[in-house]
């Protein structure tokens, strides 16, 4: 299946980062539990993003904690480094730590949040509420199992219908999918998996699914799920946070947080090959025009 070139931001989605991210560069606040400088979802962002002057990585479950607000405010730790621009929770992680109403304050945040899995976006024991449901762990991986929605096609650069985004793990069953598609308030329903949510897109004011457990009705800024798969997970915690994702999976998350984040996506190799070719081959023909004057 042929993917598609990155899609452009919307302008209303352009307008409102060029407002909440710096010019230089984004700061990224990444919250799993994985050891700062390492494991997967650090090295994707920056190979697949261009733009990142900072990866805040630790374990913000508790949003009270000083070291939370350090890595929000730019405070402490991070004196003199900048607000963070974008919150990204991974996948490999307790999600018990973001309940009672630990995370709660993630809602009211004016920056893009983006959860990787809906074991922390599901409203169960107060978590942060995204979704007034919970999480499933027994739809299948196998073949073309992801439905790209006609909304959701142009966010993550696939054409509407069945693409295979996930490789099956041991038991062929995905891990951690958002319960139906009925209950995500005014989030856009990107991709499903037999019925499930795979990814949903909540625009700046957009409703959410459950306002009891995420203590707001609204979100100030957009909000991004896109559920990754990563049963078996093995130790070290954290280290396949991707590893359940194909080529085009993976292109589509990276779609996906170009849209919904002040994250700059990498152009695709292709792209940029051909450009390069293209300018060489007019050099050439250039020089070759004026020696022939």
């Amino acid at each position: 299946m042929k993917i598609q070139m990155l899609p452009l931001k919307s302008v209303a989605a352009a307008a409102f980062l060029a407002v909440t991210s710096t010019s230089s560069g984004v700061v990224v606040m990444l919250s799993d539990g994985v050891t700062p400088g390492t494991g997967e979802l650090e090295t994707f962002l920056n190979t697949y993003f261009d733009n990142i002057t900072q990866i805040r990585h630790g374990n913000y479950a508790m949003f009270s904690a000083v070291a939370t607000q350090d890595a929000l405010l730019g405070t402490g730790t991070f004196a003199g480094m900048g607000l963070a621009d974008v919150v990204i929770i991974g996948r490999s992680l307790s999600s018990a730590d973001y309940d009672a109403f630990d995370a709660a304050g993630y809602n009211s945040l004016n920056i893009p949040v983006v959860s990787l899995t809906s074991y922390v976006a599901r409203q169960d024991g107060d978590r942060l509420g995204w979704h007034a449901s919970g999480a499933t762990s027994d739809k299948p991986t196998l073949g073309e199992e992801t439905t790209v929605t006609a909304a959701g096609s142009s966010i993550l650069g696939l054409a509407p219908g069945a693409h295979d985004l996930s490789v099956g793990p041991a038991d062929n069953t995905f891990n951690g999918l958002g319960a139906g598609t009925a209950a995500y308030g005014g989030g856009t329903i990107l991709a499903t998996i037999a019925g499930d949510a795979q990814s949903v897109y909540w625009a700046s004011g957009s409703a959410v699914g459950n306002p009891t457990a995420a203590t707001v009705t609204n979100f100030p800024a957009p909000r991004l799920l896109f559920n990754l798969d990563n049963d078996p997970n093995p130790a070290p915690i954290g280290g396949t946070d991707l590893a359940n994702l194909t080529p085009v999976g993976k292109q589509a998350l990276i779609n996906a947080l170009d849209f919904a984040t002040p994250l700059n996506a990498v152009p695709e190799p292709s792209s940029a090959l051909l450009l390069a070719t293209g300018v060489g081959l007019l050099t050439a023909r250039r020089r070759r025009a004026r020696s022939e004057v």
